[in-house]
């Protein structure tokens, strides 16, 4: 059926699916679509061209369209999904639309030429939406019903630069595909010398030793937690395990240094120490990026990947598990490990709302891993805190254009719908997700990790209820929460905060 008039007349389009005309069908795409409409409460108004592919079955649809059909649509449709095609992509822009993608895929017999990475590099420079898997198209196409704004181009009517950016992209990246993150999964190097790493990113409070104790449950996982402080919390001070041990007198972590140094004291600790310190500080960001520029980092940064790849490698085999998940969280730790050789990794960028973020920030918490004296956990002001926010979740964001494989992942989403959030975790780290059978609507059975460092909770233990925490939105003084508000507020706007509180 092609009278697209008469078939949706009266019915003006709000969503325009594009399957394309090429002799291999899209079934991916157009399947999946049909099971997100399918489940729709209410049925939005579509447009489904579905080429060579089978009709959908939840809404009308059409093998083909014409030409000025699809210009016609294209001017009207905010929301539009297509796999990858230049000139539709440019065409989109010109129109003031950013339209997602599927990018068809010669390992499923849909094209001769893979779209995968063409779509990634134009995704990083944030010309399309990009959606890979199946969740992904049905999260996003969530998000824009939610918030059409996400779908719009800031070129309107600027195609002349939209079509000149493109062509820049597209022809950088033929120079340099092999440059281009890989789209192999975690698990498929897991047998092989490197080491498969899921790296919890983001600043602290926004839920990350929750995070990391609730993917240490998974059978395919082990968490160990703020690796990054092993050194002086575990070796130097010996505090308390995840476990409830002190860290020397672990097992896990005994064995562990035994399988990485033949023991403990076998480590030369200070040139361990040394090492890092001339690595993994935030103030080496710029060397970490471009090590070729900073020669002073080359040898200490050799020295300290030899040293973490055989911690890495130990903490996995004594697991007998594939991956190894860390929680640092600091910008250093990842673009470290980008820098090893040995090392597979991925990045769940956990964000939190950076008002509760700060708040949390200013509370008094006891260290309950330091069991000699009464430490206090570090306190900061909710500007500084505003700022930092801001610097470390846009350096997260932005390391997808240093091919490194980042998925952003909501604190908010995690307390809320914690088995979904999950799902996504396991799948993009390429690990079965299993049923999940520790986690409930609204709370999860802990078991005890052996996690280094973290927040106190992570001595938690049983079912723990999980409840979003915005005590930030009484008790954070009016003026502070405008201050941070003010700092932040184009990205809180970009992840979906309200300036007064909550998500769209």
């Amino acid at each position: 059926m092609s009278n697209t008039a008469e078939l949706f007349a009266n019915r003006p389009s709000r969503f325009l699916v594009l399957a394309g005309t090429e002799p291999q069908p899209f079934s991916r795409l157009t399947s999946w679509i049909d099971s997100w409409a399918g489940n729709q409460a209410e049925m939005p108004s579509m447009l489904v061209q579905h080429g060579t592919a089978a009709p959908l079955t939840s809404t009308d649809s059409v093998d083909w369209l014409l030409h000025d059909d699809i210009a016609s649509e294209l001017a009207d449709a905010p929301v539009v999904v297509a796999s990858v095609d230049l000139d539709l992509i440019r065409q989109a822009r010109s129109f003031g639309r950013r339209i997602i993608v599927v990018p068809r895929m010669v390992a499923n017999d849909e094209t001769v030429e893979d779209q995968v990475e063409l779509a990634r590099g134009l995704a990083r420079h944030d010309h399309v939406l990009l959606a890979e898997t199946e969740s992904e198209l049905h999260r996003v196409l969530d998000a824009v019903i939610a918030d059409p704004s996400i779908a719009v181009s800031e070129w309107t009517d600027r195609a002349d630069r939209a079509g000149l950016e493109l062509e820049q992209i597209v022809s950088a990246m033929n120079k340099s595909t092999a440059e281009l993150a890989s789209v192999t999964p975690l698990l498929a190097t897991a047998g092989s010398a490197k080491v498969p790493v899921l790296y919890v990113g983001g600043l602290g409070r926004s839920g990350s030793t929750l995070l990391n104790d609730m993917l240490g449950q998974h059978g395919s996982l082990v968490s160990g937690g703020e690796i990054v402080h092993i050194w002086q919390r575990g070796l130097v001070e010996n505090n308390l395990c995840g476990c409830g041990e002190k860290f020397q007198s672990c097992e896990f972590w005994t064995e562990v240094g035994e399988r990485a140094y033949g023991g403990w004291d076998q480590l030369d600790l200070d040139a361990a120490m040394k090492a890092k310190h001339m690595v993994d500080r935030n103030r080496f960001v710029p060397h970490l990026l471009a090590p070729f520029l900073f020669r002073s980092i080359k040898e200490p940064l050799a020295e300290y990947g030899d040293i973490v790849v055989a911690l890495l490698r130990a903490i996995r085999d004594v697991a007998g598990v594939p991956v190894v998940v860390d929680s640092s969280k600091q910008i250093s730790t990842a673009l470290m490990y980008r820098q090893i050789e040995d090392v597979d990794l991925r990045i769940t960028h956990l964000i939190r709302d950076a008002r509760g973020v700060a708040y949390s920030w200013t509370k008094t918490k006891k260290k309950v891993e330091v069991t000699d004296t009464d430490a206090m956990m570090n306190q900061y002001h909710p500007g500084l805190m505003g700022w930092r926010w801001l610097s470390w979740n846009v350096t997260f964001a932005s390391m997808r254009a240093l091919s490194v494989p980042v998925m952003t992942l909501q604190y908010e989403d995690v307390i809320t719908n914690p088995r979904k959030a999950l799902a996504r975790v396991m799948e993009f780290a390429g690990v079965e997700t299993g049923d999940l059978e520790y986690v409930s609507e609204n709370s999860v059975n802990l078991q005890p990790t052996h996690s280094v460092a973290g927040n106190p909770s992570r001595f938690k233990h049983g079912d723990i209820e999980l409840r979003l925490d915005e005590a930030w939105q009484e008790k954070l003084e009016p003026k502070m929460r405008n201050l941070v508000t003010a700092i932040t507020y184009p990205l809180l706007r970009r992840y979906g905060y309200k300036a007064k509180g909550g998500r769209r």
